[in-house]
């Protein structure tokens, strides 16, 4: 029954013409699905895997799937129910790896076993709904902190979602988009935004 609602709930999603209603007012955040899923095709490393936080309901691990077949996606989904959904929904992609975690118990185990090159969409935050709800809204302070420590051996590329959120509120786990360009800067990555979305990138 729960499969039922969240393949309604995909649907919803795909038939729901976002994309013209976004065009008709104005542009206005947050961009559609589709928007933004071109946006990580065209900043992505192309010979870099992924490493997800937040599946929910698959969307975008499909997306990559199909855009770089010759790479492994590693996408974390804490909630079970998403987790089992998305087990079933993306079974035919051998290179869609799908773990039941949180970030913050399984973001430093899996980059510990990446060696090379690492695009790293990171969107595993409470956005209402059915979305999983942890200690703070957000945990990408962690997150940042856990790339931080691998950085040095690991090409990365590093796409922060909902940017428009970051204002600085600790309590929910949203830093003030500063921080988000001082860790770039300190990193040595080249950053810009797009579309609600923060990009930072190794330099070439």
């Amino acid at each position: 029954m729960v499969h039922i609602k969240l393949w309604f709930k995909v649907l919803k999603r795909n038939l729901k013409p976002n994309y013209f209603l976004w065009i008709l007012n104005g542009f206005n955040l947050p961009a559609p699905q589709k928007v933004k899923t071109r946006i990580l095709q065209r900043n992505a490393f192309k010979n870099g895997n992924w490493v997800e936080t937040g599946t929910y309901l698959g969307d975008t691990s499909k997306f990559l799937a199909r855009k770089f077949p010759q790479v492994l996606i590693t996408s974390l989904e804490p909630d079970l129910n998403l987790y089992l959904f998305n087990k079933s929904r993306l079974k035919r992609f051998k290179n869609v790896r799908l773990v039941n975690s949180t970030s913050e118990n399984s973001l430093r185990e899996i980059i510990s076993r990446e060696n090379a090159t690492v695009n790293f969409w990171l969107d595993g935050h409470f956005s209402g709904d059915i979305t999983y709800k942890g200690k703070v809204l957000s945990p990408i302070i962690e997150e940042l902190d856990v790339i931080e420590h691998n950085i040095s051996r690991l090409k990365v590329c590093v796409f922060i979602d909902d940017i428009r959120d970051f204002v600085g509120e600790q309590r929910t786990g949203y830093p003030d988009k500063n921080q988000l360009v001082d860790w770039a800067i300190r990193n040595n990555l080249d950053w810009h935004i797009e579309m609600d979305i923060f990009i930072a990138k190794s330099k070439a």
